[in-house]
């Protein structure tokens, strides 16, 4: 994953709802897993 697709990724996940990304948590998918995380921690720290 290059830097402009971390990027999209990123943007991407952080307009869903917390409770989504805490199911999001629970992927298989180690991104989505690491990506949920990223953008709850963004969103607590607001």
């Amino acid at each position: 994953m290059n830097r402009k697709e971390y990027a999209k990724r990123r943007r991407e996940m952080s307009g869903k709802p917390i409770e989504e990304l805490i199911e999001k948590l629970s992927s298989e998918d180690l991104q989505t897993r690491f990506f949920a995380e990223i953008c709850l921690r963004d969103a607590a720290s607001t």
